[in-house]
């Protein structure tokens, strides 16, 4: 075979859409993100016919098609996906004339649980050994009472502790910060051990897959007519702090978000809380 033919065959054989978004999915990894959302904005991409070309037109035609086919959820979706890649490939993308082809939804309230759901939820038994029910309510304690995501949670380490009584959280993007725990939460720590806080029964580590399960499983055991899920956890300490005095910067911080408006979308109280604050200040 001549050397032409096979240069001829290795240009066939490289895509560089492929190869760029190897790079990218590296990127996104070195940022700590979930191989869910990795693997949904990769989706995405491979959708875009311009993924090797992003101009400020070619994404605006994009979203002009997108609002008659996509909901608003989505088209939001795709906007972080698309500007997540637009950082990574250092593009410059007039965003001002593409946001505002974006539909702005309603606000939507999202289930939270009270500390009355927690203790069903705990009292509901789905697993066939007591000490596996015991570590799963010590698990479903600490994302109640530490609002930290359910990634972060199966990584904490005892090690995390620290001496000034905070633990020490790695969160999305390699972005470290110190919560708070509630007392009764402390003593399960052994600051000397340098290995993970939760583990199987084998010792490793306990997978995201698995707490999924186990909360939904408890949630329908308990009979709580509620879409339970991690996030309901973190969502509902946002609202409990909240509704008891906590400033929202206090709550940003401990939450781990960079913006205070995305701490804000946390507070989940329904309308009958709306309607009972209300009704505080007209009473006579």
């Amino acid at each position: 075979m001549n050397q032409l033919l096979i240069t001829r065959q290795q240009n066939l054989s490289f895509n560089p859409l492929k190869a760029q978004f190897n790079e990218y999915i590296e990127w996104l990894q070195d940022k700590n993100l979930s191989p869910n959302t990795i693997q949904l904005y990769t989706n995405i991409l491979g959708r875009f016919q311009h993924s090797l070309l992003l101009t400020t037109e070619n994404v605006k035609q994009y979203f002009k098609e997108g609002v008659k086919k996509y909901q608003v959820a989505s088209l939001t979706t795709y906007k972080h996906c698309l500007n997540s890649y637009i950082k990574f490939k250092k593009l410059e993308i007039e965003w001002e004339k593409i946001t505002r082809l974006i539909p702005r939804s309603q606000r939507k309230f999202f289930p939270i649980i009270s500390e009355e759901e927690l203790a069903q939820l705990k009292t509901a038994k789905v697993e066939k050994s007591l000490k596996v029910h015991q570590r799963n309510n010590l698990i479903l304690d600490f994302l109640f009472y530490s609002g930290v995501r359910v990634n972060e949670l199966v990584n904490i380490k005892h090690s995390d502790w620290q001496v000034n009584n905070s633990l020490k959280i790695h969160g999305k993007g390699n972005k470290v910060r110190y919560i708070c725990l509630r007392d009764f939460l402390i003593p399960h720590f052994k600051p000397a051990q340098q290995t993970l806080l939760f583990t199987n029964q084998r010792g490793s580590k306990i997978k995201t897959e698995y707490l999924r399960w186990l909360i939904k499983a408890r949630t329908v055991e308990a009979g709580i007519n509620k879409n339970i899920t991690p996030h309901t956890f973190r969502r509902s300490f946002a609202t409990l702090l909240y509704n008891g005095g906590a400033q929202l910067t206090t709550i940003q911080i401990l939450l781990g978000h960079s913006s205070l408006s995305t701490t804000e979308k946390y507070i989940n109280n329904n309308f009958e809380h709306i309607k009972s604050d209300y009704n505080k200040i007209w009473k006579s």
